[in-house]
């Protein structure tokens, strides 16, 4: 039997189905290539200039131009901060492997540099990390790096050592040395902490503002505004020419109120004044401040803190002479004492306690109390630092001499008065409240009052205010606490008949021919009203303390040729030694400058912070000061 291949039957509906299927694929590719020529019609006809723009861009850098930071002057004209040109080494990301993700010879990048600029491996990787989020601007790892020898490496080695910078800078330069370090501050490469602040927010990281004083309160107007330049690269990141450059404005000048020479006069005072405390057995005696105003606008004159500091150490700063500088033994050099150190001001308050009492009707200038040298209350007995009896002392003479005991009576009958009296009235001469110098981290210093008792004490004892509190703080004891600004700012109160003026050391900004583009004002706080008897009995309590053989003072001032008038203070910070401070204004009857001065456990006002004062003094009045070693300690 013969088997037949079984055939297909065909049919005409074959050859549709074959078709369809052609039909599709074509259909498929029509909107292929129609996707693909929409896509390059896209890219040459729409977006054609971005690419052509971001190809330009791939060969050529946007690079910064630092501005030159204004120069800082004295009020005369001297040059208290300059610039200096100077060589900085800097990672640049964009030319860079990350040494975290390339290792081997990638990383040996980041070893050398380490070697070259005697910088820490670990220090190196960290500022990678900050450079990194800004990849194609320089980030400045080292300052004033020497030309024959880093740079001259950093050159030799520029294959091995990819997207490590040389570029020219401007260094701050300090003509004086440490001189008004705590006024003029400094200034660094901005922290996170800056950035996030409203006067730094358009700056980027590595940015280098004011980071303390003036360098910081007029960052803004010191720092200019940067230039740039288009550098043309090659494949390789090499530079080919500059082919777009837009020059830096510099930053405008800051003339300061301060007059150098006083500062210097200042500053020299305050360390013989801290070292003839320490000759005379108040071995503790290691920091104080001064300060000097004019009474009539404000205007600092001087402003000293010791110890200080050479601002110039924050260039290339390394953690050990940061370590050295933070370190109990040196004091804190960085702290102002001036505006943010605080102490009981002791018996220098008393002309205030003493304006605030007449002016308030509890005594008059005639007034007297018996000074037995001792006064009780409630079965408590204050102590006068002269334990010797005195007789009927009226307010002229509890100024001259000092005398605790009469200080006690008015400060007991403050305290039976219906409300703060007291610490109203000293308020009203800026106590206890920022002056607003324009210098950062002032303190506010403290007033203590009922209210502020109440919520620091842990007991009900501790809660209550009692007759002591106004009886201590009206000898500037107890609680009390002030910066010698803040002293300075309410003495000048009494020296110009009631102005409480903002102090401020900016004076004026000028551009760089020397024009003066914006004068900051003198501006006043307030105004302490006080009567014109009120005026006469403190005034006149004030001069005998320097022109009266009884006045504390009397030995440190009676030949010097300029009638100042003063108060002495020795503030008791049990169990350490007194606060030792100084205020005075001269000449008497026509105040030109006022001047305070204070030596941390120092001793005596009279001994160590009054011949401070009559020295910077006798330079502002360009006469001789007398000397004043053998001055015997009053108070």
């Amino acid at each position: 039997m013969i088997l037949e291949p079984i055939r297909k039957k065909y049919s005409p509906a074959d050859d549709s189905f074959i078709g369809m299927r052609v039909g599709v694929l074509l259909i498929i590719a029509l909107v292929l290539f129609g996707v693909l020529a929409f896509r390059l019609w896209y890219l040459q006809v729409l977006t054609g200039d971005t690419y052509v723009a971001e190809a330009a861009s791939n060969q050529a850098r946007k690079v910064a131009i630092e501005a030159p930071r204004g120069v800082i002057y004295d009020r005369n004209g001297q040059i208290l901060v300059g610039n200096r040109s100077g060589l900085d080494v800097g990672l640049l990301p964009m030319d860079m492997y990350d040494p975290k993700k390339q290792p081997g010879e990638f990383h040996q990048e980041i070893t050398d540099l380490a070697g070259v600029l005697d910088v820490s491996e670990s220090d190196l990787l960290a500022a990678y990390d900050k450079a990194k989020k800004d990849p194609y601007v320089t980030y400045v790892v080292k300052e004033e790096v020497p030309e024959e020898t880093t740079v001259a490496y950093i050159k030799e080695h520029s294959l091995e050592l990819r997207g490590i910078e040389v570029d020219s800078t401007y260094l701050r330069e300090y003509p004086f040395g440490a001189l008004a370090a705590h006024v003029l501050g400094y200034v660094g490469e901005a922290s996170q902490t800056d950035l996030e602040q409203e006067q730094f927010a358009n700056l980027g990281s590595g940015a280098t503002v004011g980071k303390d004083g003036v360098e910081r309160t007029y960052d803004s107007f010191l720092r200019g505004t940067a230039g740039y330049k288009t550098v043309q690269v090659d494949a390789a990141g090499q530079p080919k020419g500059v082919t777009d450059e837009t020059d830096p404005t510099p930053g405008n000048n800051l003339v300061l109120t301060i007059d150098a020479n006083l500062e210097q006069a200042a500053e020299n005072a305050l360390a013989q004044g801290v070292q003839a405390a320490q000759t005379s057995g108040f071995a503790n005696a290691a920091g104080g401040a001064v300060v000097a105003l004019d009474p009539h606008t404000g205007q600092v004159l001087a402003m000293a803190s010791y110890p200080t500091y050479d601002p110039s150490v924050w260039t290339n700063m390394t953690q050990a002479e940061y370590d050295d500088l933070t370190a109990p033994p040196a004091h804190e050099p960085l702290l102002d004492r001036a505006i943010d150190g605080l102490y009981p001001v002791g018996s220098t308050f008393k002309p205030f306690v003493a304006a605030t009492a007449l002016d308030a009707g509890l005594i008059t200038p005639v007034s007297t109390f018996l000074c037995p040298g001792s006064f009780t209350v409630a079965g408590h007995t204050w102590k006068d630092w002269d334990p010797a009896p005195l007789g009927q002392v009226n307010v002229t003479e509890g100024l001259e001499r000092s005398v605790d005991v009469f200080f006690y009576n008015v400060g007991y009958q403050l305290y039976q008065q219906p409300g703060p009296v007291l610490q109203d009235g000293v308020r009203e001469f800026g106590f206890g409240q920022p002056t607003g110098v324009d210098l950062p981290g002032e303190d506010a210093g403290r007033v203590p009052d009922k209210d502020w008792k109440a919520t620091v004490g842990k007991t009900a004892a501790d809660r209550a205010w009692t007759p002591g509190d106004d009886i201590n703080l009206a000898i500037g004891q107890g609680d009390l606490l002030s910066t010698p600004l803040q002293v300075a700012v309410a003495f000048s109160a009494i020296a110009n008949g009631g102005d409480v003026w903002i102090p401020h050391v900016g004076l004026e900004l000028t551009d760089s021919s020397g024009n003066v583009v914006h004068p900051f004002d003198n501006q006043k706080a307030g105004h302490v009203d006080m009567s014109n008897s009120t005026l006469d009995a403190i005034r006149t309590g004030l001069k005998l303390v320097t022109s009266d053989p009884s006045g504390t003072a009397y030995q440190v001032f009676k030949d010097f040729p300029v009638t100042v008038a003063g108060k002495t203070g020795s503030a008791q910070v049990p169990p350490g030694d007194a606060e030792a401070w100084f205020e005075g204004y001269a000449p008497a009857d026509n105040p030109q400058i006022v001047v305070v001065a204070l030596v941390e456990h120092g001793g005596h006002g009279s001994s160590v912070a009054a011949p401070i004062v009559r020295d910077v003094m006798a330079a502002f009045f360009h006469t001789q000061a007398p000397g004043g070693s053998a001055v015997k300690a009053t108070e």
